[in-house]
């Protein structure tokens, strides 16, 4: 990753309720066992599980980092004490943290409000491979692509990549998608991403995820999809799959910084994204020019999807933009280089 740096990922097994105490526990253990000249625990995870282990990671002289990757709701609504605890309560999420790293302007702003002090904000985006994801070389290379992938060869390819969850909001592409393809006989919406997603969850939030996904599939199956639809799994292959589309489409409610959208501009896609919470102010560019923002409802992407395909120059020119914007401000290798910056100070007490 970067030639001063050494990364060693610790990993921990069990029960989705146990997991995160297992991890810190684990980490602990592993730290504590070591000179702690030049080392640092960086985590995206801070609550009431953590915060215990975390606090003996600190006192042994290990800096801790938190990385965000996620802005949370706000709660606006309710007595003025249920607001002031929660935001005591995360006071003392982050207190075990040298560090607190957000991705954007406006997840740094959210860190804020929950009592995160300045002076220990940093903000670094996510960054992306501009090697790994670029545009296909021809139409040479996106037509072999396609037949490789099992696409067609010359009908319109909408792309979306994640994970099969309400979050991401595919109810609403699969019904904006059915108001597309109406007099769009060869095209396909290709859905990159799975159905699996072990998480921290009750059974009662796994009983509803199934059943969403259940009816995401009868959705696709129905005489209405005309077959256009295909669910292309997980794969580590990501960036053949943005080669061979023609535009990217992303409707999720509630981010940080989406790396499927950093990737999908980086790969020259013209991009939608609904407005969501958490949505960059300036990190992707400027709406209308590197990506094309619209309300979340099936009848707005519809619009947007519809644009794209009908206006192929005005696409192009969009999916240009965005190419040029990600190489020159979100190269991965920038990203790194302010991480190392990060990991360094904290390392030695800076």
């Amino acid at each position: 990753m970067h030639p001063t740096l050494h990364v060693q990922r610790i990993a921990a097994e069990g029960k989705p309720w146990v997991r995160d105490a297992v991890l810190f526990e684990a980490a602990w253990r592993d730290l504590s066992a070591k000179p702690i000249q030049g080392r640092v625990l960086q985590t995206s995870i801070a609550h009431a599980l953590s915060t215990p282990w975390l606090r003996r990671v600190r006192t042994h002289g290990i800096g801790c980092i938190y990385a965000g990757t996620m802005v949370g709701r706000e709660e606006l609504e309710g007595p003025f004490w249920r607001r002031w605890v929660r935001q005591w309560r995360y006071r003392r999420y982050f207190a075990p943290f040298d560090q607190v790293i957000a991705s954007s302007t406006v997840m740094a702003s959210w860190f804020r409000r929950l009592g995160v002090r300045s002076e220990r904000l940093v903000v670094i985006p996510n960054g992306v491979n501009v090697e790994r994801f670029q545009p296909a070389r021809d139409e040479v290379e996106k037509r072999d692509l396609r037949a490789r992938l099992g696409l067609p060869a010359k009908g319109k390819v909408a792309i979306y990549v994640g994970n099969i969850v309400p979050r991401k909001g595919v109810h609403l592409l699969l019904n904006a998608w059915l108001k597309v393809i109406g007099n769009r006989q060869d095209a396909c919406l290709v859905m990159v991403g799975g159905f699996e997603r072990p998480t921290f969850m009750t059974r009662e939030r796994m009983t509803e995820l199934t059943g969403y996904q259940n009816a995401i599939r009868a959705q696709a199956a129905s005489p209405e999809a005309r077959c256009s639809i295909i669910f292309a799994g997980e794969t580590s292959r990501v960036e053949d799959w943005l080669k061979a589309a023609d535009l990217f489409v992303f409707a999720s409610e509630q981010e940080g910084m989406p790396n499927a959208v950093l990737e999908s501009m980086a790969s020259g896609l013209p991009s939608i994204i609904t407005e969501f919470q958490g949505m960059p102010e300036l990190e992707f560019g400027q709406s209308g020019r590197e990506f094309l923002l619209t309300a979340r409802t099936e009848e707005a992407i519809a619009a947007e999807m519809n644009r794209l395909l009908d206006q192929p120059d005005y696409a192009q020119q969009i999916g240009k933009n965005a190419r040029e914007w990600t190489c020159a401000q979100l190269d991965v290798k920038t990203t790194i280089q302010r991480y190392a910056e990060v990991y360094h100070r904290v390392a030695h007490g800076g």
